[in-house]
């Protein structure tokens, strides 16, 4: 009958934790109210990508990698670079074309993957790497300008020549990119017909030339294309050189005459792999962004192999091994036009690679401060774009300023391999988003780009790593404490904060917990890993600052420690009573009620943020049930509650109190949620009929919230002659000792086990008193009495716990129960646990009635109390090893 009468209506549970908003965007509007470039494929991104992807390397580093590690070492090593290159923007492309991808290129995708810290702390590392590579950049050209065209004895050659050529070339670059993307493209164009130019008529050369060159000793020359010169050139002869300092600088500390082994030959090769990420920094200006980042980028690192592979090829079959090996600038003294083309590609490779990099940086910087990120980003005004193409110039300007402050910086060598690093780091991240979502098996992740795995992302995630550390193990774990530095900030930042996207932590914690709760559904209950999970029934009107709530939810947090916690708010509709189900089976009372939805229904999130802002430490879940009476209700939420296996065991509802005509509203304390003691005591037989064990809440409105928390002293009442406790403990007494019952085991079990998470807590000052405590009217064998009690805690296994005996006067109360009277006794406990009565049986209303009456006289005298029922039919305290 009650579940044929069951109508009601469960509103989903509501995770309880502070929820204030984080990604607002900065002052000057959102991303979407501003509109966008529109550049294609070619222009926004394979023109950029390969600008980047070709920079001072090709020219100045690849004649000495190959001298050094032959060209089979040095185009194996530029084969596993590419690759691994490859699969990053495997990554990136699924990513981007995942949806609408806006700008911020890699700090966009790991932060919308990963969440805002993981987000911040790779953008914000990026963001400097990008600015640090358009000042390295930008010092290589001048190398080049002052070797080729500078006297030594020239102002110009000097330490403050060298930095005011850098700043006469990085601020025109500087203000290309404050124009805007349109100026940076035209630019591009300019730029790639040049570096295309120089890298034709350099390879061109070195296959079909003619010229035969000595150099500065007899066994350095340079002749035409030669099979037989090639084959000598083949295999790896790596020797101890000066050079090798300054190649040194791409990914070790400097060391005097050392011998150019396959790491140091790595570090040279693999920094000519990096910048394939221009392209999806330029997303935001891109008009199929999800199209053109995967076919430009793709199409930018194949040409761009192709022209190394050519370069390799070209200088291994003209070059002899000595020359390769100790004359770093072989290929400018030894090709056509006097080198005027490789200085001309050296130029124009260095010059578009600092202006994407200024480009990417201010894009990155920009999309951060929107979200804000890190404080005070959008008070500057970083996010602003323009009304025309959304440029960042702000972002711009303090990437510029970035960049040239490292110019003062003197050798920047030493910081080189640090920048190669930061880079990986973001790749490796990039590949780590993918994999997660992939993994996630959420099914919004369907990329329209489809070449990807999440086998290969965590793979090539992995293996960038360990190249960071391969290329230098001192930098690789600089970069990484400096990102789990920042990530922890970032991480405190928004530990309270909901942003307006979620990252993949939460369908990966779906995907873990579905996968728990099914593997848990197969096990069966064993009373070894019990734990208390505990549903609060209180009633829906009851708000944050009422007397006795938060009290209470101060120690059932306590007690339920590692468990489950459902505050269940039960919700009466008196139009479901009225309105029975009609003939299509809904309630006309429910439209009723939703016309007059009530303000307790409609604040379930201001209740949630209000307890996480008074209870930090709280955790749980808020669930509420609707229903015409309380019985319904609470019958709702102890059937409704939870999940699979993951159910409460442990109901709490407070207890009743019968004469509240002289209440005022603004003197209200904590109530059951039920309208008669009749009602209470059905939900209590109710719980027990549902294997739920029982705690009624008495007296919590006496105290403060404070009070609970530095609450220490806690005494565990009975007041019935228990027999010895289950064996093997008793025996170790005597063998004739009677045990208890299996019923007094279970109810004595789950006393002593609450009372034990009750004092399980760290107390600063005093520590934490359990007491055990024996009352009777007439205390026969007191010594006899108390042994018995401390078998008992031996049993439970809670040796701090001591146990007493007290007699007490005979009630003069009229209880229905034979219970002796506290009025009297001297209480020192902060919070007392006690068994319940049994509640009466059938359905007289006076027994119910005299039955919460005695109740409330009983507990009148008492601290905040709890009345403990184990209804679960096990004993919670197992004594298997």
């Amino acid at each position: 009958s009650l579940l044929r009468s069951h109508s009601c209506l469960r509103h989903p549970p509501i995770a309880m934790d502070a929820a204030t908003e984080c990604g607002k965007t900065g002052p000057h509007g959102s991303v979407s109210a501003q509109g966008g470039n529109q550049l294609s494929t070619f222009n926004g991104c394979f023109v950029p990508c390969l600008l980047t992807i070709l920079g001072a390397v090709l020219f100045l580093r690849l004649g000495f990698a190959v001298g050094m590690m032959g060209l089979s070492g040095a185009l194996g090593m530029l084969v596993i670079s590419e690759m691994m290159s490859c699969v990053t923007v495997t990554s990136f492309s699924a990513l981007a074309s995942n949806g609408h991808m806006k700008g911020g290129g890699a700090y966009y995708v790991i932060s919308r993957g990963l969440g805002p810290a993981f987000g911040g702390a790779g953008g914000l590392l990026f963001w400097l790497s990008y600015s640090m590579n358009a000042t390295f950049n930008v010092v290589a050209v001048t190398d080049v300008l002052q070797s080729s065209f500078v006297p030594e004895s020239s102002w110009w050659s000097s330490r403050w020549g060298s930095v005011s050529i850098s700043s006469l070339m990085l601020l025109p670059l500087a203000a290309i990119a404050y124009k805007g993307a349109g100026t940076f493209a035209k630019v591009n164009a300019v730029v790639f017909v040049a570096l295309l130019l120089a890298c034709v008529v350099t390879a061109g050369d070195l296959f079909f030339g003619h010229t035969s060159i000595t150099l500065d000793a007899p066994d350095r020359t340079r002749s035409s294309f030669s099979s037989e010169l090639l084959v000598s050139n083949l295999w790896p002869d790596p020797v101890s050189s000066e050079q090798c300092e300054s190649a040194g600088a791409f990914g070790m500390f400097k060391q005097k005459h050392q011998i150019c082994t396959g790491q140091l030959v790595f570090s040279v090769i693999f920094p000519a792999v990096v910048g394939m990420m221009e392209g999806l920094n330029l997303s935001g200006d891109l008009k199929k962004p999800g199209r053109s980042i995967p076919l430009g980028t793709f199409w930018a690192m194949a040409v761009a192999f192709v022209i190394y592979a050519a370069l390799m090829i070209g200088q291994a079959g003209t070059m002899s091994r000595e020359a390769l090996q100790y004359k770093m600038d072989i290929l400018q003294k030894s090709t056509v036009g006097g080198g005027s083309f490789v200085v001309l590609g050296v130029i124009t490779a260095c010059l578009s690679t600092v202006l994407g990099s200024l480009f990417g940086a201010a894009r990155v910087l920009q999309a951060m401060s929107r979200d804000d990120v890190f404080p005070g980003l959008a008070r500057a005004g970083f996010g602003h774009g323009t009304a025309s193409g959304d440029e960042p110039r702000p972002a711009i300007l303090v990437s510029y300023l970035l960049a040239q402050a490292g110019l003062f910086l003197g050798n920047l060598d030493d910081l080189a391999p640090l920048m190669t690093n930061l880079f990986l780091l973001t790749y490796a991240l990039t590949d780590f988003t993918c994999f997660l979502l992939e993994v996630s098996g959420v099914p919004n992740f369907r990329p329209t780009f489809r070449f990807y795995s999440w086998q290969t992302s965590l793979t090539n995630s992995l293996l960038t790593v360990a190249a960071m550390f391969y290329l230098s193990a001192i930098y690789a774990g600089t970069t990484i404490a400096a990102a789990l530095l920042i990530l922890g900030l970032l991480m405190h930042r928004f530990r309270h904060q909901a942003c307006e996207w979620n990252d993949v932590s939460q369908a990966l914690f779906f995907r873990c917990a579905r996968s728990s709760l099914l593997h848990m559904q197969l096990q069966h209950q064993d009373n070894k890993y019990w734990r208390p999970s505990v549903l609060l029934l209180v009633s829906s009107s009851t708000k944050i600052d009422m007397p006795g709530f938060l009290p209470l939810l101060v120690l059932l947090n306590r007690l339920k420690q590692t468990g489950l916690f459902v505050l269940g708010r039960a919700q009466i509709c008196d139009a479901l009573q009225s309105h029975p189900l009609g003939e299509d089976g809904t309630a006309s009372g429910l439209e009723e009620w939703d016309e007059h939805r009530t303000p307790e229904l409609c604040d379930l999130e201001q209740f949630q943020q209000e307890i996480a802002l008074s209870l930090p430490s709280f955790k749980g879940f808020q669930q509420l049930a609707l229903a015409s009476n309380g019985r319904l209700a609470c019958y709702n939420l102890a059937l409704g509650a939870g999940l699979g296996p993951l159910l409460p065991d442990t109901v709490v509802i407070p207890l009743p109190r019968l004469d509240t005509s002289l209440q005022s509203p603004q003197l209200q304390v904590l109530d059951a949620p039920t309208a008669e003691a009749r009602e209470f005591v059905e939900v209590l037989r109710d719980l027990t009929g549902l294997r739920k064990n029982v705690l009624v809440a008495a007296n919590f409105h006496k105290v403060s919230k404070e009070e609970v928390e530095k609450a220490c002293n806690i005494d565990m009442w009975i007041f019935e002659n228990f027999r010895e406790p289950p064996p093997p403990v008793a025996k170790t007494v005597s063998d004739s000792l009677e045990f208890a019952s299996t019923e007094a085991v279970r109810h004595m079990s789950l006393l002593l086990q609450l009372g034990h998470l009750c004092a399980c807590f760290e107390q600063r000052k005093h520590p934490p008193r359990l007491r055990l405590v024996q009352g009777e009217q007439a205390m026969l064998d007191s010594t006899a009495r108390k042994g018995n009690l401390e078998r008992w805690l031996q049993w439970a296994r809670i040796p701090r716990a001591v146990a007493e005996t007290v007699s007490l006067p005979a009630s003069d109360l009229p209880t229905m129960f034979e219970l002796p009277s506290l009025a009297t006794v001297n209480h020192d406990a902060d919070v007392i646990l006690t068994l319940l009565p049994p509640p009466p049986t059938g359905n007289r209303g006076f027994a119910a009635v005299e039955y919460v009456n005695s109740l409330i006289d009983w507990t009148a005298s008492l601290p905040p109390t709890l009345l403990v029922a184990n209804g679960q039919g096990m004993p919670v305290i197992s004594t298997d090893v």
